[in-house]
């Protein structure tokens, strides 16, 4: 494979698998009015499911406790879900907040997570992790395994896209749109907001879940650092990048960040201090991108500029 074709096919399998938690996070926050800074446990959960049922039991010097050496596509419905459960789980108290209050929340649900998984090494070996992670054999479809999982991600990210644009085009959708437009007069008309809100929270969690089995068959590894708080934040940034409201505008938004970085990525450094301050350079932009669209929000004012003609 050239090395264009490597970058493209980076590009549609990353882009892909993130794609999907943004557009989880356009329904729950353009849609649903709820700020989740929490998404990434989510999206450990589904990956540590689907290790966990997939892993062989622990032998030798493995300190998790359970390993199940399911079949794949078991450890796949229990990665959704999982990660559904732990929705339904942080939902609860936290979706009774709104604004910062609930974006706060969230995030320390996340943080706890993430510190559960590595202070509790029965789990999934703390800081270690699991490695050797089962994945299906792409050798089946005669392509190369990046193909095939950049086609599994491009799928998954086109079946979560139409389900979406389903659900928000039926009436469902458009009371989920009067709670956010209208609290007040929608709970005036009936409309169960908190029911709906949580409802909307635990419907997006398993698409996050799928896609987080699927990282973990990438990677063939699930640790602690893999699901840092900066997956939350890079997801915000490609949600800006793309504009609210708009599922091909989040897209594109999350292929297009995601194609920054590994353009980045491809540069070759003739030592380790240029590719840490080409690092460091990457993030900077990226900051900058964000405020900037942030500050002039161009995307908006083009879907504005389309509603009026």
């Amino acid at each position: 494979m050239t090395g264009l074709a490597q970058f493209v096919t980076a590009v549609v399998m990353y882009g892909s698998l993130f794609s999907v938690l943004t557009l989880s996070l356009n329904v729950q926050y353009a849609r649903g009015g709820m700020i989740n800074f929490g998404t990434v446990a989510y999206f450990a959960a589904g990956a540590y499911a689907y290790a966990i049922v997939t892993q062989a039991p622990p032998s030798g010097l493995d300190q998790y406790l359970v390993g199940l050496d399911q079949p794949w596509w078991l450890g796949v419905a229990a990665a959704g879900l999982v990660s559904m459960a732990f929705a339904v789980l942080t939902g609860w108290p936290t979706l009774r907040l709104r604004g910062e209050y609930l974006a706060l929340t969230t995030f320390a649900f996340a943080e706890m997570l993430n510190s559960l998984l590595v202070n509790e090494r029965r789990i999934g070996n703390g800081t270690v992790g699991l490695a050797n992670v089962e994945r299906p054999d792409a050798a089946l479809f005669g392509l190369s395994e990046d193909v095939v999982y950049a086609g599994a991600a491009f799928l998954l990210m086109l079946l979560t896209a139409l389900a979406y644009r389903r659900l928000l085009a039926s009436p469902y959708g458009r009371a989920v749109d009067a709670i956010r437009d209208d609290e007040t007069a929608a709970q005036a008309i009936g409309k169960d907001v908190r029911g709906l809100r949580f409802q909307v929270f635990v419907i997006t969690a398993l698409p996050i879940g799928i896609a987080g089995a699927l990282y973990a068959m990438i990677t063939t590894l699930v640790n602690p650092q893999l699901f840092s708080a900066e997956v939350t934040f890079f997801i915000w940034i490609a949600l800006v990048l793309g504009g609210e409201r708009t599922l091909v505008g989040v897209i594109i938004g999350t292929l297009a960040l995601v194609g920054f970085q590994e353009l980045i990525r491809a540069i070759p450094f003739e030592s380790v201090r240029a590719a840490e301050i080409a690092a460091a350079a990457e993030d900077v932009v990226t900051g900058i991108l964000f405020i900037l669209i942030l500050r002039w929000q161009p995307f908006e004012a083009l879907s504005r500029r389309r509603q009026a003609a």
